[in-house]
Formats: C-alpha cells, structure tokens, sequence
C-alpha cells in the first residue's frame, strides 16, 4: 500500500512519469479496493471534518462525463469512463477526477487562509515550536505567538516574549509584530520582548541584521549583531545601545542571567520565569542592582542568593483562592523590614 500512496501522491503533485499514469487507470478499471481504502484514508486525513469524510462527487463525476463525450475521446477512454461511473460510489479520488480533487483541495486550501494558530506559554514555562517555514521560536512565560495556519508570506504576531531562529529567504522576508513594532528579517536570530503591561518594546539582535519598522512601515532602525532597540509606547522613540545579548538570550537554554540589571528589570523578569506576581514596597530598592545566573534554583533559592548581595528581605503572600476554587499565582513582598516569616 505504502507504494500506491507514493504514486497518489507523485501523481496529485504533478511529477508522474506515463508509467505512474498506467498503473493508476489499471487499477481504476480492476476496481482496486485496496486503493479506494487508501483514497478513503487520504481524503479523511486531509478532510478531518467528519462531515466531509464521504463526499459526494457524483455531480462532479456527471461533469467530466459529459467533458469526456464532447472531447470525443478515444474507445479506450470511454471504457475507463465506463468503469468510472461503476466504481463512483467506492473511490473517492479516482485518477479521471484529479483535476477535481485540486479543485476540492484548493477550496480547503483556500478556507484556511482566514485561519490562526496560536500558541500560548503560561506563566512560569518555556515552550519551543517549529514554525511551517521551518523557523523555529521558543517562547517565555506569559507569552504567545500567532500566524496564519497558511503560512505564504511568513507574517506572525507576538505579545510577551519570544526568540527566534527565522530560516534564510531573501525573496521571502520574515515579518514579526509586536505591538505597533514590527521586526523584518530574512535569516537571523534575535529576541522581542512585549509584554502588554510594559511600556517598551525590545529587539535583541542575536546574529545578523534585522530592521525594526513601525506600524507604518517605515523604518526606525536597521539593527547590528550584539544591540538592542528599545521602543517607548508612550512616547513613540526609541533607543538604540549595545548590550551582552547573553543575559537576554539565555532563557532559551534554562538559564535566568542578570547582568548588572536593576531590581525593577530582575523583578518583571522573575515574575514572568517563576509564574509569580512580586510587590516591592520601597521605590528606593529599584535602584539596587544585581548580577547572577539560575538554572534550576526555586524562586525562594533564587531570592536568597539575590538577598546575600544585597540588603533587602522578603515573605510570601497566602495564595488567593479565586470564585472557581482554583488558586491565584503566589506573591512576594520585597521590602527593606525584616520579615522572616511566611504567612
């Protein structure tokens, strides 16, 4: 059978050689069953709809019929159109029909370009997927990523924080939206960080060169390996600075890497990694400034190592049981008191 579904499919492609199309018309006039089985799988696989499992194509079959008679085809082709009317009702994709099932599949083809795949990180998890260009993107926690399940023009929409490994075409460049900025690349690595609740956006060019464009396509910057471009959303300007891209691209491996950033930047960004919600109360212990790496440290070992080089302390809040019986993210209070305890 595995060799019949090679044929189909040479044959439904358009690369079939004479003798690929003889063996199929003997086995439309031998009434193959086996190949109507496997006709039958391929149409569900490609229909998973249950409604559309059986189509009817008896209308469709009248059609080339008649197409067949005012041709005036030879006496060999009526036969096989003979024995096309016989067998109707039991093959699905017969060979006299191909140009029908292209037409079938371009009308699935074509109700599938309204269609969206969105793919949701929660809080506290990474998720990596491979993209149908043959990209590939990891997303952080909080994070999501859509596009078209119809993926011509290589057009996706983040919001949180993704890393991508966008495959090389020129002809064919790799467009990200994040907000009202939007990331052109042809064959790159690098990082956008969107969080809603932030009031920037962030490019982080990893490898080769990407230009960061707004909603009006124009563009802001044309951005080197080892930078960043930050976006102000209030404001509308941006910033553009070197930066050691390791600190920003290490989650991808498991790795939380701080780099001389201050308490406001560690604390969005372990809320983000642990799935956590952090308070803290003193604005003056915004300005303190850390450097560490974790990998496999809980938010309470990483909170203590943060604590050795710094003085600050901390406590968690008894989790919130919402309406629906489940429990809301834990919370921190950071502060300058001494709270040793939990409640």
């Amino acid at each position: 059978m595995e060799d019949k579904l090679n044929l189909l499919k040479r044959f439904f492609r358009n690369r079939y050689s004479r003798n690929d199309y003889q063996q199929l018309k003997k086995m439309l006039v031998a009434q193959d069953h086996e190949l109507a089985e496997l006709m039958q799988k391929h149409w569900v696989e490609f229909n998973p709809d249950a409604s559309q499992q059986y189509q009817d194509l008896s209308g469709v079959f009248a059609a080339v019929n008649r197409r067949l008679d005012q041709n005036k085809p030879t006496p060999g082709f009526n036969r096989i159109a003979k024995t096309w009317s016989r067998v109707a009702a039991i093959l699905l994709l017969p060979v006299l029909v191909v140009s029908c099932l292209f037409y079938l599949q371009f009308s699935h083809y074509r109700s599938q370009q309204d269609v969206y795949v969105e793919v949701v990180s929660p809080a506290g998890s990474r998720t990596s997927l491979n993209l149908p260009d043959g990209s590939t993107v990891w997303l952080n926690g909080d994070s999501r990523i859509r596009y078209p399940a119809v993926f011509k023009d290589r057009k996706v929409e983040v919001s949180g924080e993704a890393f991508f490994k966008v495959r090389s075409n020129p002809e064919n460049p790799f467009l990200v939206g994040a907000d009202r900025v939007y990331v052109q690349a042809t064959g790159t690595e690098f990082g956008v960080l969107a969080y809603p609740d932030e009031q920037s956006v962030s490019v982080i060019l990893k490898e080769g060169r990407v230009a960061v464009m707004d909603s009006g396509q124009t563009n802001l910057q044309a951005m080197e390996p080892g930078y960043c471009y930050n976006y102000d959303r209030n404001s509308g300007s941006g910033k553009y600075q070197e930066i050691n891209t390791v600190s920003y691209a290490g989650w991808i491996d498991g790795k939380l890497v701080f780099e001389n950033a201050d308490m406001e930047e560690v604390v969005k960004r372990m809320e983000h990694w642990y799935g956590v919600n952090i308070e803290v109360t003193d604005q003056n212990l915004l300005q303190l400034h850390f450097k560490a790496t974790f990998i496999n440290e809980s938010v309470e070992e990483a909170l203590k190592l943060l604590q050795s080089t710094a003085t600050f302390n901390y406590r968690f809040i008894e989790r919130e049981i919402r309406a629906d019986g489940t429990a809301g993210p834990a919370k921190i209070v950071i502060s300058r008191e001494k709270q040793e305890k939990k409640s």
